[in-house]
């Protein structure tokens, strides 16, 4: 079984462990601002200056939750710091709260609102030269954060993007594999049935033992090969076990499959004048197979012919009959099943009734 793709190291950490992280570092934070206003204010500090140290220090331990909530509480204590920070800008909070927003969402006014907050406590006139030092520093960690909040969630919407297209590449992947296993099982026991049924059909009026014999022994040859094909097709499916790994039939086993059809009563001639390999040795084969199965069902004829030819740079594979039912020939599962195989190959295929007498099926596969 295929390894499930890893998470990243960071989201394999739990909820529980960024809230507690959050938790102690909203603490750390609130301690050090209550230690500043005891240390930079010669009077006692009053109820409003512990209310803008804890509002700008203890909500980021929900920050995750409730981000936009957190930003309002923290943007609003970032008006008093006036009293206790110099600069009088939170260059803690609220670029963390800030960075989280941005990960949820654009968040380019809560940009601009905490900027203009920033520029309104560092901004001291006259402007001095370390006023001037305050004016880029500390607005540029605001928008530091705010950039890396937003990478982050676009890193995080194309991860997912990739993984929404990995997925409809499978499932896509998945409905053609079960498309080329459908066609091969309709193939496959499609024509071993039609065989049988026919050579069962006929052999009601046949009273020779020794005919008899024969055309049973027929049939079950024409069963074992069809149980074989249909186990090694199915045989890829089975996720307890090794698959059987018996190679798939090609033109070397198109005199077998002629014999089969000569066996129910169908005199076929094949001529061949050409190689192929690999995916369009099969596809010929099944052209083979699906046309003369076709013929036993439904033509009514005596004799077909199967040509396989090499003209040029291109491969005709033909299958012809006299059939006298050739006009209310149906155009099932079968031929559509053809047709697709051999626009696989970027081929040419027509089935129809032909000019006299007779069906025939002509596929042009470009080598």
């Amino acid at each position: 079984m295929r390894d499930q793709p890893r998470l990243p190291l960071l989201s394999r950490i739990p909820d529980l462990v960024w809230v507690s992280v959050d938790t102690v570092a909203a603490l750390l934070l609130a301690a050090g601002f209550l230690g500043l206003i005891h240390w930079r204010n010669p009077v006692p500090p009053g109820l409003l200056d512990f209310a803008v140290a804890l509002a700008t220090s203890l909500p980021l331990a929900v920050r995750r939750r409730w981000p936009r909530a957190v930003f309002a509480v923290v943007l609003a204590g970032g008006l008093g710091m006036q009293e206790f920070l110099i600069p009088h800008a939170d260059p803690f909070g609220l670029p963390l709260v800030l960075y989280t927003l941005a990960t949820r969402r654009r968040a380019v006014p809560e940009l601009l609102v905490a900027v203009a907050v920033t520029l309104h406590g560092v901004v001291e006139l006259p402007l001095g030269s370390q006023s001037l030092d305050h004016v880029g520093l500390v607005p540029a960690i605001v928008v530091a954060a705010w950039s890396t909040g937003t990478a982050v969630r676009q890193r995080r919407l194309y991860t997912e993007q990739l993984a929404a297209q990995a997925e409809e590449r499978a499932r896509t992947e998945a409905a053609r594999e079960r498309l080329r296993i459908a066609r091969e099982l309709h193939d496959v026991i499609g024509h071993g049935l039609s065989t049988i049924a026919v050579q069962a059909g006929v052999e009601r009026h046949v009273g020779d033992p020794e005919e008899m014999r024969r055309t049973l022994g027929s049939i079950e040859e024409t069963s074992r090969s069809a149980l074989r094909e249909t186990r090694r097709l199915l045989g890829v499916l089975r996720d307890d076990g090794p698959a059987d790994l018996t190679p798939a039939p090609g033109l070397a086993d198109l005199d077998d499959l002629v014999a089969k059809t000569r066996a129910a009563g169908l005199d076929v001639e094949l001529r061949v004048n050409g190689e192929v390999q690999g995916e369009m040795e099969l596809t010929v084969y099944r052209i083979v197979q699906e046309a003369l199965t076709n013929v036993l069902r439904h033509a009514m004829a005596g004799r077909a012919t199967v040509l396989i030819e090499r003209r040029d740079e291109e491969l005709v594979v033909e299958v012809a009959d006299d059939g006298g039912n050739a006009r209310e020939r149906p155009h099932g599962h079968g031929l559509t099943g053809l047709r697709e195989r051999v626009r696989a190959f970027g081929g040419e295929f027509e089935a129809g009734v032909r000019p006299v007498r007779g069906f025939q099926v002509r596929a042009r596969l470009p080598l």
